[in-house]
């Protein structure tokens, strides 16, 4: 029986502390792909042994979390996480799927990241009940819904893709705590806004990439040569635009520490709760039809509000608020719609409203405000959308409007 190598400042030492043929597995596989891009080498291992290897060893790494510093920006994430998408799509046209993804398994070695711990991966070479039923298949926040409840069967074929997206997510919020958000990440869900971030409208774009990558069910995922695909896509777009982008350690929502994320919450709560009453009523004025609205901002569509408002740029997208906002429009209706927008910036929000008519692009017919800022929450703040709103559907009652 030979000994694995003495534990110092060169090696990591990983022994056989979990199923025994899973532990193999791993460890051959380490052995096999060792050198390949993207994936933690192996130094050493067991060949005492044949096919059932009792250790295996590998370079210290830094966690991949710990490269970003306070003056890192969503640019850097992205591009990190673009090179192990490439890695984990050339392992899936092999039919090896990593299934635990999260930042605990992502490392810095020599200039790059890297991959490591496959110890329960799906392997080409056995088939899929690598887990008991009922054994955990990743940690919860990360991990895809079909592996929520393993029955033998599913091997993860897009499960990783999953689990990376929500990686990105935390990265890009070092100060917003450990786990992400759970669920699909909807462009349109203030739980999932990359706004803090700066970036303006490629925060958008890149909010649409993860939402198509947590997609519930696994047919409308991406696959990961898809996502892989995207981000490059994404990067050769926006990368050049270093300025816009806000240190990941200076604008970040998590930066506010969980009262204030939850403060943060529950104003975006109650301001909607402010907002969705007032909409209703415009688009009853407009069209005849209290539920003829939508909520969600559509970029790709040409949603943006028209009118010169004068606030102070604060990235090259213009002026992005802090604290995100709620964009909520009437349905078309003769050719106008009514949008109606609430920005929250850190402890204040304001709202507009303007009509826009329809044709090759949106054209600014009428707009009023902004309000004043106030308080999220205050009784004052709801005297002013109202104030708003009544201004709006008396512009619409006049003769000829």
């Amino acid at each position: 029986m030979s000994d694995p190598p003495l534990p110092g400042e060169r090696y990591v030492n990983k022994g056989r502390q979990v199923r025994r043929q899973r532990f193999y597995d791993e460890a051959l596989f380490m052995r096999q792909v060792s050198g390949s891009t993207g994936i933690l080498p192996v130094w050493d291992i067991d060949d005492a042994h044949g096919a059932a290897p009792r250790w295996y060893a590998m370079p210290r790494a830094r966690l991949l979390a710990d490269v970003f510093g306070d003056a890192s920006t969503v640019l850097d994430v992205v591009t990190h996480i673009t090179a192990l998408a490439r890695t984990l799509a050339a392992l899936a046209e092999q039919g090896i799927y990593h299934r635990d993804i999260k930042p605990a398994n992502l490392f810095w070695y020599d200039g790059a990241p890297v991959l490591a711990d496959f110890g329960i991966a799906a392997f080409a070479h056995r088939p899929a009940g690598l887990t008991r039923v009922g054994d955990k298949v990743g940690p919860a926040n990360f991990m895809a819904p079909e592996m929520r409840s393993i029955n033998g069967k599913d091997r993860g074929e897009r499960a990783d893709v999953y689990s990376l997206a929500k990686t990105l997510f935390v990265l890009a919020h070092p100060r917003r705590g450990a786990y992400p958000p759970d669920g699909t990440h909807r462009v349109d869900a203030e739980e999932f806004s990359l706004s803090s971030l700066g970036g303006g409208n490629a925060m958008l774009s890149l909010g649409h990439v993860l939402e198509a990558a947590t997609q519930y069910r696994v047919a409308d995922r991406l696959t990961m040569a898809d996502f892989h695909a995207e981000l490059v896509a994404w990067l050769d777009r926006h990368a050049a635009g270093t300025a816009g982008f806000g240190p990941l350690g200076s604008r970040s929502l998590g930066g506010w520490g969980p009262d204030l994320l939850d403060r943060h919450r529950r104003d975006v709560e109650a301001t909607r709760a402010m907002v969705v009453p007032c909409i209703r009523r415009i688009a009853e004025a407009l069209a005849g039809d209290p539920s003829a609205w939508s909520e969600g901002i559509d970029h790709d569509n040409g949603d943006r509000t028209l009118g010169e408002y004068y606030w102070v740029d604060n990235c090259e997208e213009g002026f992005v608020p802090d604290g995100g906002f709620l964009w909520v429009s009437t349905r078309l209706h003769d050719g106008r719609r009514i949008v109606l927008d609430a920005l929250l910036d850190s402890d204040r929000v304001c709202f507009l409203a303007e009509a826009q008519r329809s044709g090759s692009q949106w054209a600014l017919e009428q707009q009023w405000g902004p309000t004043s800022w106030h308080r999220p929450r205050m009784p004052r703040t709801a005297a002013q959308v109202q104030q708003l709103t009544d201004t709006v559907v008396a512009w619409l009652s006049r003769p000829g409007v």
